[in-house]
């Protein structure tokens, strides 16, 4: 399954914009190589439930990029710039980095 084909089936129907999900999966991307400290994503395919759910999470905070607390009346919402599950399934790809001391 693609990570296309799993974004949808997560979000239970596509959205009828054309290059939507493919855009929100290009961001994904590139946040998941930054938290790595990669150039370029593992070649596993491990890594696509959490492209898949990191472009859902990105999906889902249209309209709320860039906040990170918000309140509505009795409801108070707080955003995570990634979400705890995704890093978690990406931990084991994250480059190491050893920095010697003075």
């Amino acid at each position: 399954m693609t990570v296309k084909e799993r974004l949808i089936k997560l979000m239970g129907e596509a959205p009828t914009e054309e290059g939507l999900l493919e855009e929100y999966i290009l961001l994904a991307d590139t946040l998941i190589c930054g938290y790595l400290g990669r150039e370029e994503l593992p070649d596993t395919p491990r890594v696509d439930p959490a492209r898949a759910l990191l472009a859902l999470a990105l999906f889902n905070r249209r309209g709320a990029e860039g906040e990170t607390r918000r309140v509505e009346g009795d409801v108070a919402s707080w955003f995570e710039s990634m979400p705890e599950a995704v890093r978690l399934q990406l931990r084991p790809y994250r480059l190491a980095r050893a920095v010697s001391a003075p």
